[in-house]
């Protein structure tokens, strides 16, 4: 099977795009007008209410920094919506700063990191940069992680192994008992990282989080992100959900700390349910945003 990688991201970023495609897209056949960047996979609905009015309330303190009494606040919700205890808990600016921040960790001593090919690159395109060994290998037939070629793969100085689940740009997701099988038989110093930023769209027979695993024996980070469904790709705000001793490593590994108003607008959109539920019937499959863009596919 041959696939183009840019095919895929297109593709892939449709899945997103919602019912303001049509419009956008007839608006960026205006002169002067922005260009679509379909493979960002933004969420066209943008935050929630009580989001935005969380940043509206929070203008005037934008000279300030925001305090750790909020920070706390905003990891103990988090560690409430991941059944887990804040010590399991690390922000960032966007899970994509926390990436780069594991590359960086990964990399101190030489080791190197694999990943699936194609893959999201923000991990290995910053660990290139730095430096960091980086070896990928390729998707199956199915276009999914071929993890027992991945198990094979690992050397003596394989130091993490990248799954991003669902994966970018293929849209393969692989069923949590396949992911925890390949996890229980890493070499102890393999750290896992499973990046499950679109895990919220998911769809299958057991494709679900494994951020339990980071109570196990094996090292294993989970990445979550308020880019997608909390539509706050714009304002920065992710974490990863590991154990206390890597915690404290990626805090000290952190390039910066998040903005107060991604801070405010993340832990307001957490309890806005009505909104991350309404937010899911749009995008996922058989509802509105895919219906429209099924019946505006030409017809053969």
């Amino acid at each position: 099977m041959t696939v183009n990688r840019r095919d895929l991201l297109s593709a892939s970023a449709l899945l997103l795009a919602g019912p303001a495609l049509s419009l956008r897209l007839a608006s960026a056949r205006t002169p002067g007008a922005a260009p679509i960047v379909l493979c960002w996979n933004e969420n066209p609905y943008g935050p929630s209410p009580a989001a935005r009015a969380a940043v509206a309330r929070s203008i005037a303190q934008g000279c300030r920094y925001p305090s750790d009494a909020e920070i706390l606040d905003l990891e103990q919700a988090i560690a409430r919506h991941e059944g887990t205890d804040t010590e399991h808990i690390v922000t960032g600016s966007g899970s994509g700063e926390l990436l780069s921040a594991l590359a960086l960790l990964c990399g101190l001593d030489g080791g190197e990191i694999l990943a699936a090919e194609p893959t999201y690159l923000e991990l290995t395109d910053y660990a290139h940069g730095i430096g960091v060994p980086t070896r990928f290998v390729p998707v199956d037939a199915g276009l999914a992680h071929d993890l027992p070629a991945m198990h094979a793969a690992i050397s003596a100085s394989t130091r993490a192994v990248y799954l991003c689940n669902p994966n970018n740009p293929t849209g393969t997701a692989l069923p949590a008992a396949e992911i925890r099988a390949f996890i229980a038989n890493l070499p102890p110093a393999v750290v896992a990282i499973v990046d499950e930023a679109y895990m919220d769209f998911a769809t299958g027979t057991d494709v679900r989080s494994v951020a339990d695993l980071v109570g196990g024996e094996r090292q294993v980070v989970v990445l979550r992100t308020f880019s997608k469904l909390h539509g706050m790709a714009g304002m920065r705000m992710g974490y990863a959900v590991t154990h206390p001793e890597l915690v404290k490593r990626l805090k000290q590994a952190r390039m910066t700390t998040p903005n107060i108003l991604a801070v405010r607008a993340a832990r307001a959109s957490l309890d806005d349910r009505e909104f991350l539920t309404s937010g899911l019937q749009k995008i996922a499959p058989a509802h509105e945003a895919r219906r429209m863009l099924q019946s505006a596919q030409p017809q053969t």
